[in-house]
């Protein structure tokens, strides 16, 4: 008997996805890493995945999953990059991204209770109508509340507000013995589930503390001369205490290659290529005083306040840069501030080995750290795309080499392990992890041991060690033989496929979705249906229908991260899948549009919205 029958027989009333064209959404996040490597090295899709739409439900399938000895990978909106929800040895995906209700906002006590896959931007537009918004909040806005603690907590807002789990009133997590506890930021247990991928549990529930809405919102973006310069601004700023006093909400560095690239998608010159840094007040009262400090202090260029807007306003599209690519591979990491520059030197150093160009974008956290993201393009229909990949373990490993932790660790920053946790740090964890998963049934496979030996703490890195030593040679010779990447100016059809971030914004906002709870029917489904269409592979009648099950309300392509032009590429997708199913099934369209009319979610989802 399969798997995905024998659970059905356990637990009747639990949604499940079994289809093998449906899994495959499942088996991956926003990562680009090839299909080829990872079923080389992994199972990854998934036995089956499950969306319960309740703690109890969540428990039936523990439960099932410790009887029978299999794997369970907590998932939300999948958009973290180093493969924390990719299932290594097949197992149960338990799909939390549908179990999204904002459950009560207090406006007493500035507070709101949400479930695990509540996204970010539900909870401000809800809180806003209340004169509270979010204190901090991840750069893709459409990420879950749990996936964000489990994962991070480092973002916007986080140098005045500081990490996500100060924010946090109490939360709710079953363990994977299916025991549900409510912990406190005072209980021993909390910090279990706080960035540790979920590893001992699920989170189910949360209390999060709101804030006012600010008076203004006062954003400035300076120009220096060198990363060295700007750095030493920041670091000048920080070390002066005035941060304390005036509290600024971010201090964000973005590079030289950055500010030029966004001037590339623009089309326009707004920005100077040079570094700079932006910093956004909540105040008009501390604005004025910040710069009445910098005409005094410091001699610095400022940018056109539009211009300053604009960038931070767009702080929510990070990724728009992808479509210059169409392939975007980053390292992330924590790196004390006084490391920064000379980091970045040696960053772009090895960039140019590899005739790529490293661009960074980077939030300073408090006086002593920064979050700094190291980013590069490249293009992964191409064969230097497998010589590019070991460049993000390069800059890692050049990074943690400068003081630096790298910011998460899923299944490609694994082998950094020892640079995140010491000794005595990991010995806790893997005692609380025999304490509470006896089975080791949570999300195994990765953070302590990865199944492939590749990622092994001493195998990778001296092999990252190694290939860094002979990257002069080794990155000029495959640039001379394979040539430079060469950044995109128009997207068609196929490069709009690639230039897709998969970052889940567009599934949390689409009607088909939050009526059917079927990936395929967003867009990042329908895109992955065009690059099998692109690639020559079959699809099903089944997955052919799914094209036209859409309202064309163009809610993907307002919020979609890399600002696709997905309304022309839905029309060109529909005319092909036409072409080869000879037509529309009109029935079924109907009697999609009904079911969407006529559901309460859905005009829920409106009138908040509005």
């Amino acid at each position: 008997m399969r798997l995905s029958e024998k659970f059905k027989q356990t637990a009747p009333d639990v949604r499940i996805i079994e289809q093998e064209e449906k899994k495959e959404m499942y088996s991956h996040d926003i990562g680009d890493v090839p299909t080829i490597m990872t079923n080389s090295l992994f199972k990854v899709q998934p036995d089956f995945v499950v969306q319960p739409k309740t703690v109890d439900e969540i428990k039936q399938v523990l439960a099932f999953a410790n009887e029978n000895r299999v794997p369970v990978i907590p998932r939300g909106a999948a958009s973290w990059g180093f493969g924390g929800v990719i299932p290594t040895n097949s197992g149960i995906v338990v799909d939390l991204s549908p179990f999204r209700k904002v459950l009560y906002l207090n406006r007493g006590q500035k507070t709101v209770t949400v479930e695990a896959g509540a996204r970010w931007a539900d909870i401000d537009i809800l809180a806003k109508k209340e004169g509270l918004c979010l204190m901090t909040y991840p750069s893709s806005k459409f990420s879950t509340v749990g996936g964000w603690i489990a994962t991070g907590g480092y973002g916007i807002n986080s140098l005045r507000y500081g990490h996500l789990s100060a924010q946090i009133v109490s939360m709710t997590v079953v363990t994977a013995l299916g025991e549900a506890k409510k912990l406190t930021p005072t209980d021993p247990e909390f910090a279990y589930y706080v960035s540790t991928e979920g590893l001992f549990g699920i989170i189910v529930e949360v209390n999060l503390k709101l804030r006012d809405v600010p008076d203004a919102s006062c954003p400035h973006l300076f120009y220096f001369g060198t990363d060295t310069d700007a750095f030493a601004f920041i670091e000048k700023f920080m070390a002066s205490g005035q941060a304390d006093r005036l509290r600024p909400n971010v201090i964000r560095f973005l590079d030289a290659n950055h500010l030029d690239d966004i001037n590339k998608i623009m089309h326009l010159q707004e920005f100077k290529k040079s570094p700079a840094v932006l910093i956004e007040f909540g105040s008009t009262v501390d604005d004025a005083a910040f710069m009445k400090l910098v005409r005094e202090n410091f001699e610095v260029e400022e940018a056109p306040k539009y211009v300053a807007s604009y960038l931070w306003n767009e702080r929510l599209f990070g990724m728009k840069t992808k479509r210059l690519g169409p392939t975007i591979l980053a390292s992330e990491n924590i790196i004390p501030i006084g490391s920064a520059a000379k980091f970045i030197e040696r960053a772009k150093k090895l960039g140019s080995h590899f005739g790529v160009e490293i661009f960074v974008d980077s939030y300073i956290l408090d006086a002593k750290k920064a979050l700094i993201m190291t980013n590069f393009l490249c293009d992964s229909r191409k064969f230097k795309y497998y010589i590019d990949l070991p460049l993000t373990m390069i800059l890692t490993k050049a990074a943690v080499a400068s003081g630096a932790e790298p910011y998460g660790l899923g299944i490609w920053n694994a082998g950094f392990i020892n640079y995140l946790y010491s000794g005595k740090q990991k010995k806790e964890l893997q005692a609380y992890k025999t304490r509470v998963d006896p089975n080791s049934i949570m999300n195994p496979g990765k953070f302590f041991r990865v199944k492939s030996i590749l990622f092994n703490p001493f195998i990778l890195n001296f092999g990252v060690g190694t290939l860094s030593f002979f990257s002069p040679v080794l990155g000029k010779l495959a640039t001379a033989f394979f040539g430079k990447v060469k950044k995109v100016d128009d997207l068609d059809f196929e490069l709009m496929t690639h230039a897709c971030a998969k970052c889940g914004n567009c599934i949390a906002v689409c009607p088909a979705y939050l009526v059917t709870g079927n990936e395929e029917m967003t867009a990042k489904g329908k895109i992955a249906l065009a690059k099998k269409l692109i690639e020559g592979k079959p699809i099903t009648k089944e997955e052919a229908e799914k094209v036209f099950m859409c309202m064309h309300c163009r809610a993907c392509e307002e919020i979609c991260q890399t600002n696709l032009e997905l309304m022309n590429l839905w029309d060109a997708l529909e005319k092909r899948i036409e072409a080869i199913t000879g037509g529309r099934p009109a029935e079924k369209i109907d009697e999609f549009i009904k079911k969407v009319d006529a559901s309460s979610d859905y005009w829920e989802m409106v009138e908040r919205n509005n």
